[in-house]
């Protein structure tokens, strides 16, 4: 009896010793809400491209940073999921949503239900239609602008240049705005002609297939392109290059955003020059936040500068390019 009472005895401790061995340290749980700080959602249209995982990246960095909840979703380039996006979001009561829309119509609605519920929205690179506390974005007037005088000073106002323009996603503020920035600056100037304009989506693989397309069909009528952003640009570079073209000889590149690739491709002559538009709104967010957390008001819309690149700079830019 005795051996079988310690042998019972001994399996008991065993059984003890391995329980133990596998329960979790608090270092090992998942992260709790922390009780008592602000909750802070981001609700991302998309990530598409190198652009948008870093200001997805640079956002939860700044949010979880500052010690507040996070909320994240990503509606996979999709206006309707987004809206549901948001609806979830406020079902979660968060304090702000900060909201990248995919264009600008279609939120009035889900808007409307996050000021009923004392959320504030803030909106972030796009803007849309639907209350909200600020905007925050670059000049994309600007930004276009900029990249058709860069043109200009290239190609003069004599000879005949045949573009091929790439817009961004339709119906987003920022393909609307590239676009008329561009075009109104090339309007004073007779020798500039749009020969084609297609959807590159802000996309690579896009924008490469519509490239080929255009280059099957205007040949060596094409002397530059105009892309929306890197992607759109460095898509169009690989149809060039696949053509059997040389890209900054054939076909000059003008581009926005400044992607590491597209720098690289700067300084090898392969563009002529992209249009920082940062990603980065993580810092900015929190100062908004933190103004209105303190009884502040902040102005409807706030910029994101930029700057030109182009062979002269390049050098400088080329440590900063994301």
């Amino acid at each position: 009896m005795k051996k079988i009472f310690a042998l019972v005895l001994a399996l008991v401790m065993a059984l003890s010793l391995v329980a133990c061995g596998t329960e979790k340290a608090p270092d090992d749980q998942q992260d709790a809400s922390n009780e008592g700080a602000l909750t802070v959602a981001f609700c991302q249209y998309a990530n598409l491209n190198n652009w948008r995982v870093t200001q997805t990246n640079d956002m939860e960095a700044a949010i979880k940073g500052a010690g507040w909840n996070y909320i994240y979703t990503d509606a996979g380039d999709d206006t309707a999921q987004q809206v549901a996006d948001l609806e979830d979001i406020i079902a979660q009561n968060p304090d702000y949503i900060v909201l990248a829309p995919r264009e600008e119509e279609g939120y009035e609605e889900v808007l409307a239900k996050a000021a009923e519920k004392g959320i504030t929205v803030i909106t972030v690179d796009r803007d849309c239609k639907g209350e909200h506390a600020t905007y925050i974005a670059a000049d994309f007037i600007w930004e276009s602008t900029t990249c058709a005088e860069k043109m200009i000073a290239d190609w003069g106002t004599e000879q005949q240049v045949n573009i091929v323009e790439l817009t961004g996603t339709p119906g987003s503020t920022c393909a609307i705005e590239r676009q008329k920035g561009f075009m109104d600056t090339i309007a004073s100037h007779s020798n500039y002609t749009v020969i084609a304009s297609q959807v590159g989506d802000f996309s690579r693989t896009t924008s490469q297939t519509a490239m080929e397309n255009i280059i099957q069909a205007y040949s060596d009528q094409i002397n530059v392109v105009y892309a929306h952003n890197d992607d759109n640009a460095i898509g169009a570079l690989q149809a060039i290059k696949a053509a059997g073209l040389t890209p900054g000889q054939d076909i000059k590149i003008y581009s926005i955003d400044g992607q590491k690739d597209a720098a690289d491709a700067i300084a090898n002559g392969e563009m002529a020059c992209t249009v920082v538009c940062s990603p980065f709104f993580g810092e900015t967010v929190l100062s908004v936040i933190n103004t209105l957390e303190s009884g502040g008001t902040v102005d409807s819309y706030i910029q994101n500068p930029g700057k030109l690149v182009d062979a002269e700079n390049i050098q400088e830019y080329l440590p900063d390019a994301y």
